[in-house]
């Protein structure tokens, strides 16, 4: 298992020379997570001025919104999955990018490949089984559920290997979520420090307005997905799935 410092490394030097492809690969993600965080920020900061300028009396944060609770779930189940489209298609051209060392040809119909015939369903049914696992690992507890949300990481990366090896046919969706948990027992907290590493470079993102996360997204999914070529480097899959049953 590679370092922080040397997945980073192999990211950038990657990424050199590159920057143009890795752009457009990722320019979709950076374009929904950009507006999707001016839309939360401006709507918090327009209920602020609003209660500051006509009604001084009420406190904020006694101002809630109570739209039910089926309301919330539907929401978060809808924009995960929109969310987990748009970045699985990308991450998938990436861990190719990664093990050719050749950046893609065509990089902006590459990021949706999550949307084409082969994947769709696929994705969708791993999408659901993860969902309904953290919601009820969250229901017990907050931290459980971030907990598991790291050991399933790893899924759709697995999946896309597994198929390529022509393995996909011998096991079911949730030996994949398992799989996932396996073999990211005892790299939960590395997976986390990794992330954690790049809170500067997302406020520095911020502190542009958003045209950081331009150049900043490609380099962390560079990262993250050279974490998960390091991680399984040296496994047998398609063995490890079978044995599975």
């Amino acid at each position: 298992m590679q370092t922080r410092r040397e997945l980073k490394a192999n990211a950038q030097t990657l990424l050199a020379g590159n920057w143009g492809t890795a752009i457009k690969l990722n320019i979709v993600p950076v374009i929904f997570q950009v507006l999707t965080g001016l839309i939360v920020s401006g709507a918090v900061a327009s209920l602020g001025f609003y209660f500051v300028h006509f009604h001084p009396g009420i406190a904020l944060s006694d101002f809630t919104f109570d739209f039910g609770d089926d309301y919330s779930i539907q929401q978060s189940f809808i924009s995960g999955l929109i969310t987990t489209y748009l970045l699985v298609g990308v991450d998938f051209a990436l861990i190719d990018w990664l093990r050719t060392e050749l950046a893609p040809t065509a990089p902006f119909k590459k990021a949706f490949q999550a949307f084409t015939g082969k994947y769709i369903i696929p994705v969708f049914v791993l999408f659901v089984i993860q969902w309904v696992l953290l919601f009820l690992w969250t229901l017990l507890l907050f931290i459980p559920g971030i907990i598991k949300s790291f050991s399933y990481s790893q899924t759709y990366y697995l999946y896309k290997d597994l198929q390529e090896a022509d393995a996909s046919g011998h096991i079911g969706y949730i030996d994949y979520v398992t799989l996932s948990r396996r073999l990211m027992d005892g790299h939960k907290l590395d997976l986390f420090i990794l992330r954690l590493s790049f809170i500067g470079w997302d406020i520095l993102g911020w502190l542009t307005c958003g045209i950081g996360f331009i150049w900043i997204t490609p380099y962390k999914h560079m990262t993250y997905m050279n974490f998960y070529t390091s991680l399984v480097e040296g496994h047998d899959l398609v063995s490890e799935a079978e044995a599975l049953h």
